[in-house]
């Protein structure tokens, strides 16, 4: 089945590789991205063939996060405004994606080979295990767009990495290395550029030839717990993004971003 913004091809050794396919965008996470990867990971989950599952990016870019461009007519707030129906405002979160892998009762490897920003860095953080090419770099980028950082990531950032090294990166939407990234632990390897999917490739070879109802018990015992937290955070991120995204920083954030203008004097209003 085709799906709009993703790639999902499949092998013979039970492996399937999912492809954000936005590449003029970075591999933006838009609506139809949003959309596609539910229902990707439904036929991935129905698939018995499929044991293993890698996710990364077409281009230069894993994932840059929410499309900024959706953002400069007030796209955000929209989700709460008054020109959606009813039933869409009292969605708890209009991402859908945000938990679909931990939810995914087979292993997820994250291949990032490239920019791994905001809501992207969540969609990485919410895979089982992440691999990193050596120019990959990161950010919590949310706070300097006059937002909040989202999709999941008030709740991923700090159980992968700790709570005070999560706030602060949070809090200064500094870039980070690939090699910052392992050493706080959020990666678990660095390869060459070219080197990285034949390496997340060898990994996924190595998971699919383990019992598979075994390994799909363990993710799901290890996930389960966590759940609960995942849900909470998603609501709070839902309210708190609806009142950034309404404030005169966060359109001049925006503004300043699409006319590739530094950023703005923020007035905290």
């Amino acid at each position: 089945m085709a799906y709009e913004g993703l790639l999902l091809e499949k092998n013979d050794g039970g492996v399937a590789t999912v492809t954000l396919n936005v590449p003029d965008k970075l591999n933006a996470i838009t609506r139809e991205v949003s959309q596609s990867l539910p229902l990707a990971a439904d036929e991935l989950a129905r698939d018995d063939d499929v044991r293993v599952v890698i996710v990364t990016g077409a281009g230069r870019g894993f994932c840059s996060g929410a499309d900024v461009s959706m953002m400069a007519g007030g796209g955000v707030a929209a989700s709460g405004g008054p020109q959606v129906s009813r039933y869409q405002r009292l969605q708890v979160t209009g991402w859908p994606h945000c938990d679909v892998f931990p939810h995914l009762d087979k292993p997820v490897i994250a291949a990032i080979n490239g920019p791994c920003v905001g809501g992207g860095l969540s969609l990485a953080l919410s895979c089982d295990i992440r691999i990193a090419s050596e120019n990959a770099f990161f950010s919590v980028a949310q706070v300097s767009r006059a937002l909040v950082p989202d999709f999941g990531l008030t709740y991923y950032l700090p159980m992968a990495v700790g709570l005070s090294r999560a706030m602060e990166l949070m809090f200064t939407a500094e870039r980070f290395t690939a090699a910052d990234a392992k050493e706080f632990g959020m990666v678990s390897r660095v390869v060459a550029t070219d080197e990285l999917m034949s390496a997340a490739g060898e990994l996924a070879g190595r998971i699919a030839a383990q019992p598979p109802v075994s390994v799909s018990l363990a993710k799901r015992m290890t996930w389960r717990s966590m759940f609960d937290g995942l849900a909470r955070q998603l609501d709070l991120e839902t309210w708190a993004t609806r009142i950034a995204a309404q404030t005169e920083d966060h359109q001049a954030s925006v503004r300043a971003f699409l006319n590739k203008e530094p950023a703005p004097k923020y007035k905290g209003r």
